[in-house]
């Protein structure tokens, strides 16, 4: 019997740490206020409920007034894009920038 709570107690931790690896990656939907390509990659300035953002994944088709989503990988703060010559005070990093 205790084997069994110990196997069970073993596959509930298994369980919440893959749950909370799926819920750190935050999706992020708003709408492109300015957007930008530079060296392979698509910048966009999105407002979203809460706050005004600028992000960055591979390049893609945006214009300003669509609404996109993203999934969270990576903020960076201070970044300079030396492509742009710009630095970004916030910025988020994405895999996939994706038009509704």
């Amino acid at each position: 019997m205790k084997a069994k709570l110990i196997k069970l107690a073993a596959a509930a931790t298994l369980a919440l740490g893959v749950s909370s690896a799926w819920a750190a990656g935050i999706m992020h939907q708003g709408e492109v206020v300015d957007t930008m390509n530079s060296g392979g990659y698509t910048y966009v300035q999105v407002k979203a409920e809460d706050k005004t953002f600028w992000a960055a994944g591979p390049q893609v088709e945006i214009t300003k007034g669509d609404t996109v989503s993203m999934n969270e990988q990576m903020w960076m703060n201070d970044f300079t894009s030396s492509t742009l010559n710009k630095t970004f005070d916030e910025l988020l990093f994405v895999g996939k920038i994706e038009k509704k």
